[in-house]
């Protein structure tokens, strides 16, 4: 096994949002995308390390090699569904990870096949992410447009995962914007914290429509100037 991973997600999409998904032309495109993957993956010394159902593993011995067929992949995806108007639209979200720990500095197989699928379904359709550790081992950063986009949480991980998403369009990133603080708070994932703050403001103004109603608002005018030039 290589020291990376590259997780494939693949979703298949009806042109029509209202049409059923045809099945047999799903199966056909799933199986398109599949060989896209495996011929490209191939060219850049990936060696398939696990299949089921609609994600695929490959390990690579560079992370460079591992990034570069994934774009490849992506932007042959896009043609070809640029192309192909009477079959779904096929895409693959992709999730890169390092087998060595960033933080503990110790080869993790498992918990890196777990933690590339876990973040290939965390990607969107077309979507690329690569781990903290992923990112940090590319020998270039600065010629691949990427940056951190957000921290996800995972069940039995004891901290955040910072995700960096690459872009392959210029026109898709505003490219003034391209380093985001990775220590951000994202309250997407906050999901107690935004609660806990919506609930305060909503006691706040409860509270005050309380005071209007029995105070009035010339005496609680009043007050208000009061205090402000006490």
């Amino acid at each position: 096994m290589g020291n990376f991973l590259s997780a494939f997600h693949i979703h298949i999409i009806p042109r029509d949002d209202g049409a059923p998904l045809d099945e047999p032309s799903a199966h056909s495109a799933r199986q398109k995308m599949i060989q896209l993957i495996a011929k490209i993956c191939k060219d850049y010394h990936g060696v398939v390390l696990d299949g089921f159902d609609e994600k695929i593993v490959y390990t690579f011995n560079n992370v460079n090699f591992a990034t570069h067929a994934s774009v490849a992949i992506e932007i042959e995806a896009d043609s070809l569904n640029a192309k192909n108007h009477s079959s779904p639209i096929c895409l693959t979200s992709i999730g890169i990870v390092s087998l060595i720990n960033p933080f503990t500095g110790l080869r993790e197989d498992e918990r890196s096949v777990q933690l590339a699928s876990f973040m290939a379904e965390a990607a969107g359709p077309g979507e690329l992410y690569l781990s903290e550790g992923a990112y940090e081992s590319l020998a270039n950063p600065e010629e691949l447009l990427c940056r951190f986009t957000r921290q996800l949480m995972r069940t039995g991980e004891d901290r955040a995962l910072n995700a960096y998403v690459v872009f392959w369009s210029p026109t898709e990133v505003d490219l003034g914007k391209l380093h985001k603080d990775p220590e951000a708070v994202d309250l997407e994932i906050q999901p107690i914290r935004s609660f806990g703050l919506k609930l305060v403001s909503a006691v706040l103004l409860l509270f005050l429509g309380v005071l209007l109603l029995t105070v009035g608002y010339e005496s609680l005018w009043a007050w208000f100037i009061q205090m402000v030039y006490r």
